[in-house]
């Protein structure tokens, strides 16, 4: 049976997993007012019964195992017995978009996003449904909200990116993230993953702004640089054959240097190209992987 233990734990490996229904956000605002509240998963718990709790815990262990086909089924009849439900509607709508069926995740979204301004899990899921529908400007809307929400404290604050869209490639898929705040030594803005029919990864590209490529750019472009702009670069890393020594190595390849940063839209096509190998790399080195 699914227990609210059970299913917080689920929550938590869904928050770092990619998924957004996982965390929940803070209680008071950067403000000092509190956001509305967004329903947990115990207050959803408390409505279902012992036959609804069995049909939550077979959806959640579907969508544990990415087998989001099945979860969608699963969520649907339990959206039908609650059809106002938060959690539920954007646990679907996110199997929804994992599945192909956006059209679904934007008409279970909007209602639930219209009601809670401050629902930062909807409207990053909205977002991606726009997104991946094709309608880019009311995805840069999306984008220009979540960082909105992250600036007012809304946004948990260990999210640190989320998906705007997946893109079909043939047999392969390219899943990209857009950070809330760059991260990492390299300071991640963007991030592609590319994987194959069965999930597995084969390659990331990232749209990074080096600490060590501002040197150069200050001396360039001083004007520029004295507004705050920095210097961004397209890198690729590709998991290589292990060394002499047994380690994981991987392959670092930088694409292109821009002296201004990219619009989604902008980044998207970058990624797209590199991902198809219509972009060649300037540089490339190889090393072992860091943990």
């Amino acid at each position: 049976m699914l227990t609210i233990g059970r299913m917080a734990a689920v929550f938590v490996w869904a928050m770092f997993a990619g998924t957004f229904v996982a965390a929940q956000t803070s209680t008071t605002a950067n403000n000092g007012t509190a956001p509305q509240h967004i329903e947990t998963p115990q207050e959803l718990l408390a409505k279902l019964n012992a036959d609804q709790k069995k049909q939550l815990d077979n959806a959640m262990k579907a969508f544990g195992e990415q087998k989001y086909g099945d979860a969608l089924s699963a969520f649907k009849v339990l959206l039908a017995a609650l059809p106002d439900d938060s959690v539920l509607s954007k646990f679907a709508s996110e199997a929804a978009l994992n599945s192909g069926e956006n059209e679904f995740a934007l008409k279970t979204l909007r209602p639930v996003a219209a009601i809670n301004s401050d629902d930062w899990q909807a409207a990053g899921l909205l977002t991606r449904a726009y997104a991946q529908s094709g309608d880019a400007k009311v995805r840069d809307e999306g984008i220009a909200r979540m960082m909105e929400l992250k600036q007012k404290g809304i946004v948990p604050q260990p999210l640190r990116d989320y998906v705007v869209e997946q893109v079909k490639l043939g047999d392969k898929t390219l899943t990209i993230r857009t950070s809330l705040t760059p991260w990492g030594p390299f300071h991640v803005y963007a991030i592609g993953e590319l994987t194959d029919a069965n999930g597995q990864r084969l390659f990331r590209v990232a749209l990074e702004s080096d600490d060590i490529d501002q040197t150069a750019f200050v001396k360039e472009h001083p004007d520029e640089a004295a507004k705050g702009l920095r210097r961004f670069s397209l890198d690729g890393y590709q998991d290589s054959a292990p060394n002499d020594q047994g380690q994981r190595t991987t392959t670092h390849s930088t694409f292109k240097f821009l002296d201004k940063q990219p619009s989604y839209a902008e980044t998207r096509e970058e990624f797209i190209k590199i991902a198809q190998g219509q972009s060649k790399a300037s540089s490339s080195t190889q090393g072992q992987v860091k943990q």
